[in-house]
């Protein structure tokens, strides 16, 4: 099959089938797209946004990210982890990416905002200088996770070892010390 370039095209309510096979869109926009557990292998999205699209189980195989913002979309257990390493860069907005998957992904300055992240997986992963501003992060995994400069001042419902992350200058509320304190069995009273 032929790679297929789009670029700067508006796919609303559909996703052409083409698309899901090494193909590259770029400056693309997709607005209230049923994505449902489609598998993409080896498509690029440059400066490309996804609006309202349900993305939920998505499979990404050697996919390129670089500078793709999700707003407002359903991802449940969509793995980021098989996507390509180069210029791997992702902000989401009021998004769903409960039990979603970043493992060993290098998404420095990342922003999350107002996103749950309910049980989603950040081991290993280089998350430098990023924003969680609202987020809900309850039982999301960081282990092995680089944190440094991360502002998690805002979000709520994390348990974060200091002593299995990287931690270096990130920021978190005065109420947001129990989630690095669980471990200690320490109560905080108020």
């Amino acid at each position: 099959m032929q790679r297929i370039d789009y670029t700067d095209q508006v796919f609303e309510g559909y996703f052409p089938e083409i698309g899901t096979k090494e193909s590259q869109f770029d400056g693309c926009t997709f607005k209230n797209c049923d994505l449902t557990a489609v598998s993409f292998f080896g498509c690029d999205f440059l400066n490309c946004s996804f609006l309202n699209c349900n993305l939920s189980m998505v499979k990404f195989a050697n996919n390129g990210f670089d500078q793709v913002h999700f707003a407002h979309c359903k991802m449940m257990g969509v793995d980021f982890s098989p996507a390509k390493d180069f210029l791997f860069h992702i902000d989401f907005t009021d998004c769903i990416l409960d039990y979603a998957g970043f493992m060993k992904k290098k998404n420095r300055k990342a922003l999350f905002t107002s996103c749950s992240l309910k049980g989603t997986e950040f081991s290993g992963a280089d998350l430098t200088e990023s924003r969680f501003e609202r987020c809900d992060l309850i039982n999301a995994v960081f282990i092995e996770t680089v944190l440094a400069g991360v502002d998690f001042s805002s979000s709520f419902n994390f348990n974060i070892d200091p002593e299995q992350n990287i931690l270096k200058k990130a920021k978190f509320s005065p109420d947001g010390l129990i989630g690095l304190l669980h471990k200690y069995g320490i109560i905080v009273e108020q």
